[in-house]
């Protein structure tokens, strides 16, 4: 974890507006004293300003957790997908002897038994009659866990579009299911094979980062917070932390407790599928209002001063520094 600190604001000669005065005062000397003309005096003029500071914490850039996909039932596997080819809901991830082979539904239901009219009712037909409606085949369907002839017409709506039998029953080697879109990372079968359980190996569609927080760093992570990404030439991305784990690990042994977290991107890294990164946490340390800022303004002869930040109608007030200046305070 890196820390650093930024002092957000402007110093700029003979500028105007809203702020405070900082002025030099030079040491007098009888030569002074015995003149009528006063030498004028430098002044610098200085903006309201916030401190703030800078957390980094070290993640890793890519698609999340990998898994294993494959299908069920017989048939020569004759196409896949190209690694990071993207496949949505209704797409076929591969092709079985010559023609698609079974589509991807969203759920979180495994398809564990074949589906059609006088099957018994459950959370699976309600799967399958959601899907059905979001790819546009269930006009008539009444999403619920009753298998009734209105899922049936949509099954066979379905299978006609694919070029398959209208056969009005949906078995298990049909579809293969998944929370929402993958990305292919892999291969773990080649074309020629025959369908198995492993023939592709998948991730998330979405760019995120995942990073490992110790646990006295937990407290600077917020869910929806906005946080950047730190890539490994300095530019920076948005992101917003998306997920903070509830449950504390211990990865290899010997190695301090942490907690997982995920951050999601604003926009993908186009250039990279898998990197090391920092993802920044800023907060604010002191406000502008609080802000005693310790400054030197160069004239003749160095004076330190410092000047207390408020708004313009509360009166600033400045006063030639001491020796030995007042520490910044810190909330």
């Amino acid at each position: 974890m890196k820390r650093r600190w930024l002092v957000v604001g402007i110093v700029a000669i003979g500028a105007a507006a809203a702020g405070v005065t900082m002025a030099t005062r030079r040491p007098t000397t009888a030569a002074d004293e015995s003149s009528d003309t006063t030498a004028p005096r430098e002044t610098a003029q200085v903006t309201r300003t916030d401190l703030i500071e800078e957390d980094k914490l070290r993640g890793d850039l890519g698609y999340g957790e990998s898994k294993v996909i494959g299908g069920a039932g017989s048939g020569i596997i004759t196409d896949l997908p190209d690694a990071g080819t993207v496949i949505r809901q209704g797409d076929s991830p591969w092709q079985v002897d010559g023609h698609a082979g079974p589509a991807l539904f969203y759920g979180d239901l495994p398809m564990w038994r074949p589906l059609r009219s006088g099957v018994d009712d459950g959370a699976d037909v309600a799967q399958l009659e959601q899907n059905l409606t979001d790819l546009g085949f269930g006009a008539d369907v009444v999403i619920d866990e009753d298998f009734d002839k209105h899922t049936s017409a949509a099954i066979k709506a379905w299978q006609d579009s694919r070029g398959f039998k209208k056969t009005g029953v949906v078995n298990p080697g049909d579809v293969v299911i998944e929370e929402g879109p993958v990305r292919v990372a892999d291969h773990r079968a080649d074309v020629g094979d025959s369908v198995s359980p492993e023939i592709l190996t998948v991730t998330g569609a979405q760019q995120v980062v995942t990073l490992d927080v110790a646990l006295d760093r937990v407290q600077l992570l917020t869910p929806g917070a906005a946080v950047e990404i730190e890539l490994r030439d300095d530019s920076r991305v948005s992101g917003t932390i998306a997920t903070i784990g509830r449950a504390a690990t211990v990865k290899q042994e010997g190695a301090s407790a942490t907690i997982e977290a995920t951050v999601s991107l604003q926009s993908p890294v186009e250039s990279l599928d898998a990197a090391p990164v920092d993802v920044v946490v800023t907060s604010l340390s002191v406000d502008r209002d609080e802000v005693l800022l310790q400054a030197a303004v160069m004239s003749r002869q160095a004076a330190r001063v410092s000047v207390r930040m408020g708004p313009p109608s509360s009166g600033n007030t400045m006063a030639p520094h001491a020796e030995n200046p007042q520490p910044m305070p810190r909330r």
